[in-house]
Parts: C-alpha cells; structure tokens; sequence
C-alpha cells in the first residue's frame, strides 16, 4: 500500500505545532511586574513644578561685568572702525599707498573686535557653567540669555561693518 506525500506531512506538522507548547516550569512570568505598575502610576499623576531656585546676585554681578567689557569694547571698535572707514572712503586703486594704509586700518579695526569677542566667549562659557550646575534661577537664566544677547548682536555688527568695508576695498 502506497501512501500519499500528504499524509508523511501530517505528523511533520503536528510535531511543529506542539513544539510552540511549553510545559509549566521557571519560566518568566508575563505579569505585569510592580515596577512597571509603578511607573504607570507615575505617568497618570499630575506633575509637579520643581521648587523655585533663587537668584544669585553673582550671575547677574557676572553678566553685568561681561556686558560691559563688551561694550568698551565696542567703543574701541567704533574709534578703529571710524578711522578706517575713513581711509577706505580715500582709498585709491587696490595697490596703491592710500589703499594700503586702508588695509592696514581695516586690519586693525578686525582686531579691536578681539575685546567684544572675547567678552562674548566669556558670556557664553559662563553660561553653560551657570546652566550644568543645575542650579540657575528663571530669572537669571532669562538675564544670562539676554546679555548674552546683546553682546552676540554687538560682535554680529562689528563682523558685518568690517565685512562691507573690507568688500568696498576689494572693488576699490
């Protein structure tokens, strides 16, 4: 008697269907564990605002200070821009003495910006101290972003004044 392909497949079959079967041993339970019942918990709670952290008169002293080394140094800039916007305004043909001596100016109005830059390093190296500590006030936050702000928009004016000027001198 000859039997069909078919009927070798079956048993095949039911082994591979009993074989997803476990028996009851130590396996791991599929329960919800307590620390996930607890997590859960955590999630539908409302959340609570962290304590209000209290200013430090040492960030705003700080800011204050950079500020203002910023602001002399835009002033310092200003003198360096003034005299080679000046010289750039005279300046002959590109090699010639007068445009050289507006090069040579606009060189060191580039420089004068070394002060204002640095107070801005300065203000943002403070910063992201202040902030890693973890212990920064809302209101000093807001003051530290604010000065860092003004003194980021004096070094942003100062590079574009020396960029114009320089551009004016390579038409020249």
């Amino acid at each position: 008697m000859r039997r069909s392909p078919g009927f070798l497949l079956l048993p095949l079959a039911a082994a591979a269907a009993l074989a997803g079967c476990a028996q009851d041993g130590p396996f791991p339970s599929l329960a919800v564990r307590p620390a996930e019942r607890q997590y859960a918990e955590e999630a539908r709670r409302e959340p609570t605002a962290p304590a209000a952290l209290p200013d430090d008169s040492a960030v705003a002293a700080r800011a204050v200070a950079l500020a203002t080394e910023a602001r002399l140094g835009e002033d310092e800039f200003n003198q360096a821009y003034g005299a080679a916007a000046a010289l750039a305004a005279r300046a002959g043909a590109a090699g010639s003495d007068s445009w050289s001596e507006a090069q040579q100016a606009l060189s060191r109005a580039a420089a004068a910006r070394g002060r204002t830059t640095a107070a801005l390093v300065e203000m943002d190296a403070f910063a992201v101290e202040q902030a890693g500590t973890g212990k920064l006030s809302g209101s000093d936050l807001a003051r530290l972003r604010a000065a860092t702000a003004q003194v980021q928009a004096l070094a942003d004016s100062q590079a574009e004044r020396v960029d114009r000027l320089e551009a004016s001198l390579s038409r020249g």
